[in-house]
């Protein structure tokens, strides 16, 4: 990196740094400087790492970030994140045992289950979820089929901690800084998440239009 390019980096760094607002977006590229800045911002903050929080959207983001900022904040990918809250939260697994697990495929079975149980076709209950349409007897379904088999896919366990915490604001976790990375990539479902943290905690999000993968709708096997 040129001089020049060093001081233009610490100049918009030292802006984002020195604002007073709760909430900050940032608009970034390939090799802008973002987990520069995030190391700055967690650098500059009073508390201990387990009061940082750095949500990303695939597991190769979090390995990176791991390595650069996990001695200064906890790590997640946003399913990971959620499946780490419905571990922890009796109220947020509603119906699921502590010791629920993780099954890919979850929903391609449940979809099976409607099928036969509701001899029709099954609803896209994946799509409904990303976009914030399952709702009712679909919802209904879905979430009595995932406590009978005590599991949850990627995508649904983040629908059902959104829900949850949409119901019950109280269950919100607090931070004192939360930081998004590819913010662009992440769904409605997703992103429903992360404006649920940002109503009780300071958050910067990171991202960039030009990068965006469709609509987050990459492969959760991925993830």
């Amino acid at each position: 990196m040129t001089a020049e390019l060093e001081a233009e980096l610490k100049a918009a760094t030292d802006r984002i740094l020195a604002s007073q607002s709760r909430k900050k977006l940032v608009v970034a590229g390939p090799g802008a400087g973002k987990t520069f800045l995030f190391r700055e911002l967690l650098e500059a903050s009073t508390s201990e790492p387990d009061a940082h929080l750095v949500l990303t959207f695939i597991n190769n983001l979090k390995g990176d970030l791991d390595r650069n900022l996990g001695d200064l904040s906890r790590v997640f990918t946003l399913h990971g994140y959620c499946q780490h809250l419905l571990r922890r939260s009796a109220a947020l697994r509603d119906g699921l045992t502590a010791n629920f697990r993780c099954y890919p495929g979850l929903a391609s079975l449940i979809k099976t289950d409607w099928e036969w149980l509701r001899d029709g076709a099954s609803p896209r209950f994946v799509d409904l979820m990303r976009n914030l349409e399952c709702k009712d007897e679909h919802a209904d379904f879905y979430g009595d089929r995932s406590n009978y088999y005590d599991a949850v896919d990627f995508d649904d366990s983040v629908h059902r901690t959104r829900v949850q915490l949409a119901a019950n604001k109280s269950l919100i976790p607090e931070y004192s800084l939360v930081l998004i990375d590819e913010f662009q990539d992440f769904n409605k479902m997703e992103a429903g998440v992360i404006d649920l943290l940002a109503e009780r905690n300071s958050i910067v999000i990171a991202g960039d239009d030009d990068q965006a993968f469709c609509g987050g709708c990459s492969s959760s096997a991925t993830r």
